[in-house]
């Protein structure tokens, strides 16, 4: 949950005080422009004679000449694009709308042409899809309808959905839209490529309704659910196109009742102009199941159910089961629940897209769904259905007593020889237990670490026990050490119990205690002893697929995160993840908390939104289930959190880490790394809160848990050093800040630590070096941080992107302008790639991005990036309200260098109109919004200290 702590360019004085020479420059375009031909160049050579002044306002004049697309007509565009006149793709590729360049055509429809676009004046490639609309649309009311749609577009945030970057109305009348761009394949064809049978089309189906019904809950209607809409990308995302787009084309055409939709996908509503709801959207989510799983779209009337239509004309490129065992998987209940989301009345449909899901989901589970109609034979054969290898096995268990009749005997002695192992081992541990504890007071009782020392210690002088059995207590002891965070000894107890069963020659045993023994390690900080035992062996596990090999995976997967190959680790989830499920069935708790590790896993490789992806439908079966809250669910919700944070909702992430602190200290004996862990992140969250005070008892309180379970030299003591030293910077005690980061570089130096904990604490000393305006210092840290990171995890990940922001900050003190821009428009095409585009991070570095523009005296774009800045702040951090105050006085200030007088004004108002307190200000800011807003009576002190021009 940690990430640099990279507060973008917070000094406005420095800004104000460039001005000057980007001043002149604007002064001297201005000029220029007046003249053309051999008047500029006579004019030039007369009073621009600095060789890099002129070039830079040469270029600036040549680019203006340029005649663009939104210099073009509007009754021009819309004679290009007419229906009898196709648009021609060379006629606009290579021109820009807004920030984005059209680069090649996609597709084009009946109401909209769709080109490939790349960011325009950047220094990095952002490729998004451009959705022409093919109307344009002239009149004010037209226009703020189309805004209104977009922003409520906008706002719609889901891993399957593709999200709406940007839009609006070129001066020519033309809308368009700037969408996510996914490169993929339409979900039916994804389906058919792969050959899947018809429970994995029904968990892709899945996917699609659980976005439908996000898109739902925010009141948003898609209204064109169809394959082409709805794309698998490479890595296996599914991601909706279009969400809401056909609302924004019916209510801009005059004649709304015609409706913009797709006829083989809509719902008989549409095609009669009734109301469209959420039911339209359940219709075209039924055609399109029946289409995955029959080939085909319905047709029939009435309906024909979906199993009567396997093998019909049109099915064969869907690359579908045999007919015959496809017919009899459809046969029934799912026939029921295709043909309930088809009904002709809408009222008699699912009553939501989460509803049909649900169905789906108990289809899946073998129980009753809600589209059949209610009787007690069928309830009894789903019973049988789900209860079915327990029906086997007692079927099975008497036909296998007379069998056994023969083996009696010689079991019987097995039996003598594990019951009297057994019996040794529970005589052992009560004895244990009785010695210790039967004289003693309740409060003078041992604790568990005390109890399993003596019992170490009376296992050592018990000579009677045979090797297995001595190996049996060890490999038990182990385990309870494991439990108590106690490591070192977990690994000399585990490689003890190995040697014995080495020597007693079971090798199966002790290819188990080899696991164990490797996770000991692990914990203990041994990545690279613990892969080094493990690799080895991992195929004869395999062989034999079990629990032992679960472990072996999760052991594996923790290392290799541990030492940067976070691919390598997700990898290795899954593969236990599918073994789980094939060692315990797909519904079974050890199957799901299997599952639950891949989720884990990539939110610790900050992939945020595919984790939230896996585990909000995960912990939502876990508790339907009503699996308990165990330390796997723990470990979940502990994800969740992390995501949720990494996304940037702030409030949510609190909550759950509250919660969280609160089921471990029941649940764990303290101290405990996993109470540690959490007293740390809460501590962060709060501190962006303002609530200091707590914020630095909970990090102390983690710090002194981390060390009595670690020691001094561990990953987690410097993880927490980190944190603390972030909640110092937020409180300026920069000293303290210094020594707790570079407590944390000498813990990471000492222990020779490779992972991103070392390269964040030195990048954030950088960043406390900064804010003390000792930049040379600074740049040498966070420059020494990105090269770290750039080694542990390459060029295009989410910390690398962190770094260079840091760095842009110090290129902006140094006045490098240029090189801040560049570096920023770095930090934040690496965030939108990797999905960390409305992080909280990405929101402070954009901030920074928006005035680097303003400061090269690009301001349309640098008004763009600022109110982005300040919407997605506003979900972010609600209550940072100074914050927001420094947001709104970059925006007056871009205001006023466009000449927008009356909304500098209106802007600053509102910037006073948030309250912040005035000492979390600096004087110049609050000069300018006393200055502009013309208001005296507000930051009278700040009169006194004008910002220098």
């Amino acid at each position: 949950m940690q990430s640099d702590n990279a507060d973008q360019f917070p000094n406005t004085d420095v800004a104000v005080n460039v001005r000057g020479s980007y001043a002149r420059l604007r002064d001297l375009f201005v000029a220029a422009s007046e003249f053309s031909g051999e008047a500029r160049a006579a004019w030039l050579n007369a009073h621009v004679p600095d060789p890099e002044e002129r070039n830079a306002l040469e270029q600036l004049l040549a680019a203006d000449e340029i005649d663009g697309i939104l210099e073009t007509p509007a009754d021009e565009h819309a004679a290009r694009m007419e229906d009898d006149e196709p648009l021609r793709p060379e006629g606009l590729i290579g021109t820009s709308i807004g920030a984005f360049r059209l680069t090649r055509l996609l597709g084009k429809g009946g109401m909209a042409v769709v080109f490939l676009g790349a960011r325009e004046g950047a220094d990095f490639e952002q490729r998004v899809a451009v959705k022409l609309l093919r109307r344009g649309l002239y009149s004010e009311v037209e226009q703020r309808l189309f805004r209104r749609e977009r922003q409520l577009l906008a706002g719609l945030d889901h891993p399957n959905i593709a999200r709406l970057i940007d839009g609006g109305v070129t001066a020519a009348g033309i809308p368009y839209l700037v969408i996510e761009y996914v490169d993929g394949e339409p979900i039916t064809s994804h389906a058919g490529a792969r050959g899947m049978n018809v429970r994995e089309r029904l968990n892709l189906f899945l996917i699609v309704c659980r976005a439908v019904e996000a898109a739902h809950r925010a009141l948003i209607v898609h209204r064109d659910i169809k394959p082409s809409n709805i794309l698998v990308a490479i890595d296996g995302t599914v991601k909706l196109l279009d969400f809401g787009i056909a609302k924004i084309l019916e209510e801009d055409t005059e004649s709304a009742t015609v409706g913009v939709f797709t006829p083989e996908y809509a719902a008989p509503e549409q095609l009669t102009g009734a109301p469209v709801t959420t039911a339209t959207d359940v219709y075209a989510l039924g055609v399109l199941l029946h289409e995955l799983l029959v080939g085909v779209r319905p047709h029939g009337n009435p309906m024909r159910r979906p199993s009567s239509m396997v093998g019909a004309d049109g099915s064969k490129h869907a690359n579908l089961p045999k007919s015959e065992l496809l017919a009899r998987a459809l046969r029934g209940d799912l026939d029921n629940i295709v043909l309930k989301a088809l009904d002709a009345e809408p009222e008699r449909r699912y009553a939501s897209a989460g509803a049909f899901a649900d169905d789906i989901e108990r289809f899946l589970a073998r129980r009753p769904v809600k589209a059949h109609p209610p009787s007690r034979v069928y309830r009894t054969r789903k019973f049988i259905q789900r209860h079915r290898g327990g029906m086997i096995v007692t079927t099975a268990f008497l036909l296998a007593i007379l069998a056994s009749l023969g083996l009696a005997l010689w079991q019987a002695k097995v039996a003598r020889n594990e019951a009297a192992r057994a019996n040794t081992v529970r005589d052992f541990v009560i004895s244990v237990f009785d010695t210790a504890s039967a004289h003693l007071p309740r409060d003078q009782r041992p604790t568990p670490e005390a109890l399993v020392a003596q019992a170490q210690q009376r296992l050592a002088g018990n000579t009677d026990l045979d090797r297995a059995t001595r190996a049996d207590m060890l490999s038990t002891l182990g385990e309870v050490d494991l439990s108590l965070s106690n490591f070192a000894h977990a690994e000399t107890t585990f490689a003890a119990a190995l040697t014995l069963t080495r020597e007693s020659g079971d090798a199966d045993n002790a290819r188990q205690l080899s696991v164990l023994h490797a996770d000991a390690m692990q914990r203990a900080g041994r990545n690279a002893d613990a892969l080094h035992d493990l690799m080895p062996q991992l195929d004869a596990l395999r062989a034999k697929p079990s629990p032992g090999l679960l472990r072996a995976l999760g052991v594996i997967a923790a290392a290799e995160m541990a030492l940067g190959t976070p691919d390598a680790a997700i990898a290795h989830r899954r593969e236990a993840s599918a073994a789980a499920a094939q060692i315990f069935g797909p519904d079974h708790v050890e199957a799901l908390a299997a599952a639950f590790e891949v989720g884990n896993t990539l939110a610790d490789a900050q992939r945020y939104p595919e984790a939230i992806a896996v585990l909000d439908p995960l912990l939502t079966r876990w508790r339907s289930g009503h699996d308990p809250e165990d330390d796997r669910y723990i470990a979940a919700l502990s994800s969740l959190a992390t995501a949720t944070d990494g996304v940037g909702d702030v409030s949510t992430t609190e909550t759950r880490l509250r919660e969280l602190l609160a089921l471990k200290r029941r649940i764990y004996p303290a101290p405990h790394d996993a109470i540690a862990k959490t007293l740390r992140e809460l501590g962060q969250i709060v501190a962006r809160t303002e609530k200091y005070t707590e914020a630095e008892t909970l990090a102390n309180e983690a710090l002194s848990m981390d060390r009595q379970v670690f020691g001094e030299d561990h990953r987690e003591v410097a993880a927490t050093y980190d944190a603390l030293g972030e909640i110092m910077v937020a409180q300026r005690r920069f000293v303290d800040a210094d020594a707790d980061y570079r407590a944390a570089i000498a813990v990471c130096e000492r222990a020779q630590i490779k992972e991103e904990v070392c390269p964040r604490a030195r990048n954030n000393l950088g960043m406390s070096l900064y804010r003390q305006q000792r930049l040379d210092d600074a740049k040498t840290e966070m420059t020494q941080a990105l090269a770290e990171r750039r080694a542990l995890f390459g060029n295009d990940h989410p910390t690398v992107a962190y770094s260079l922001s840091t760095l842009a900050n110090v290129a902006v003190f140094q006045k490098d302008f240029a090189e801040a821009v560049r570096l920023s428009a770095e930090a934040l095409a690496i965030l939108e790639r990797d999905g960390h585009g409305a992080s909280r991070e990405a929101v402070m570095i954009r901030n920074g991005y928006a005035q680097a523009l303003w400061l090269v005296d690009r301001s349309d774009d640098a008004l763009r990036e600022i109110d982005r800045t300040l919407a997605d702040w506003q979900r972010v951090a609600p209550d940072g309200k100074a914050r927001r105050v420094m947001m709104l006085v970059l925006k007056v200030q871009i205001l006023q260098e466009l000449k927008r007088t009356d909304d500098a004004r209106n802007v600053a108002n509102e910037a006073i109109a948030v309250g912040a307190n005035p000492d979390d200000l600096a004087s110049t800011p609050k000069e300018i919004l006393r200055k502009v807003s013309g208001r005296n009576d507000v930051f009278p002190e700040a009169a006194a200290a004008k910002p220098s021009k």
